[in-house]
């Protein structure tokens, strides 16, 4: 009798340490083929966050006579500096939000874009990046242009002058589905050719969701299965993921696997009547009413990797239609925090930086530029 109470004794002291550790978190690690995976729990081992911000910048590209668009997305330099980009047009902003002007003009010559042609601009060194359609572009912070090139294959992010990371498309022979690959490119300015190196990650039927017979997509952040990826430069680690799945291969510039990130996950499901709210009204439309049919019963479990300083890694996880949470993991790969956004904004909005974050936000119907420093939980943000 007292052997058995003994037994019950155990258990229930067993019971308890085991939900302790379950609330603060749990990470199992094992090597499969000689590679370290990291299994963490639906649990942070540190708890949830909820994000205190202070804005510190606002630009209002519209109090230059020089823009002309409506709408457009933004590009941080790690000194603060700022491009305000869409289409043809890009505007340079310092620090303190002065303009320095607009980097180009629409035209087929050199440092110049073509209308449609989708210019991206990227900081890179002392030096900005400009990739618009097949051509690659560099020019100083002045804004003039260094030199340009033709690629085959059009960057995501530049790793240095040499090479970059892009999505290569693998389309099949039917042209119904298309598949996705990251790879690593290299090119030269004396080199026409650019060359795929390495080839991180591929999947199939990534980038779109179709219609039966192929001939209408459409992609969304929220339930468009599609590739995740992130480059640590100063570490020399790309994270690559396919969205659909929490997990996160952690490689260096040579392809090879270094650590494998896993974290215990079920994606919701997508409520049939969020699809307009994510889409959108075309979805009454004629052209759009198949999409219900078309669009997955579960939204992804990602839509963003972003690596920190000191190896922190961001991982925006989906939670709901144009929701989320952001995850944090350590160097080590182990589940830290999950973050909450700060009253009032919204994680999808967001590009993190190292001292907090920037966004865009509708200010009287316009849209402007705001900049974050996030005041708490400096482990992560300095």
């Amino acid at each position: 009798m007292k052997l058995a109470r003994l037994v019950l004794a155990l258990i229930a002291v067993s019971a308890v340490l085991t939900g302790s550790i379950s609330a603060r978190g749990t990470a199992q690690v094992v090597t499969i083929d000689g590679i370290v995976h990291v299994r963490n729990s639906e649990t942070p081992l540190k708890g949830t966050v909820k994000l205190e911000a202070q804005k510190v910048l606002t630009i209002n590209p519209y109090d230059q006579p020089d823009v002309g668009f409506s709408a457009f997305g933004f590009q941080r330099g790690t000194d603060g500096e700022v491009m305000l980009y869409s289409d043809t047009e890009l505007h340079r902003f310092g620090p303190k939000g002065e303009y320095r002007g607009r980097l180009s003009r629409e035209g087929q010559g050199p440092g110049e874009f073509g209308k449609w042609s989708g210019a991206m601009p990227f900081f890179l060194g002392d030096g900005i990046w400009v990739s618009s359609g097949q051509k690659l572009a560099e020019f100083d912070r002045t804004g003039k242009l260094i030199t340009e090139r033709t690629l085959k294959i059009r960057p995501s992010f530049l790793i240095d002058k040499t090479r970059f990371l892009a999505e290569r498309r693998d389309r099949s022979p039917d042209g119904l589905s298309e598949g996705k690959a990251l790879v690593l490119v290299r090119f030269s300015k004396e080199s026409l050719a650019d060359v795929e190196e390495v080839e991180y990650l591929k999947g199939s039927d990534l980038g779109s969701i179709r219609k039966k017979d192929g001939k209408a997509g459409l992609s969304d952040p929220w339930g468009t299965p599609n590739l995740c990826f992130g480059c640590d430069v100063s570490a020399g680690r790309v994270y690559a993921a396919i969205n659909t799945e929490y997990k996160i291969l952690v490689k260096d510039l040579k392809g090879d696997t270094l650590l494998v990130i896993e974290k215990a996950h079920i994606r919701p499901k997508v409520d049939r009547g969020d699809i307009e709210l994510m889409i959108g009204s075309f979805v009454k439309s004629e052209a759009g009413k198949w999409i219900p049919d078309a669009y997955p019963d579960r939204y992804v479990a990602m839509n963003l990797i972003q690596p920190m300083a000191n190896g922190i890694l961001l991982v925006r996880r989906v939670t709901g239609p144009k929701q989320s949470a952001i995850d944090v993991f350590g160097p080590d790969g182990r589940f830290l925090y999950v973050l909450l956004p700060p009253e009032g904004l919204a994680f999808d909005s967001m590009a993190f930086h190292a001292g907090g974050f920037s966004r865009t936000a509708k200010i009287d119907d316009f849209l402007v530029y705001e900049d974050y420093r996030i005041t708490n939980l400096p482990e992560v943000f300095k």
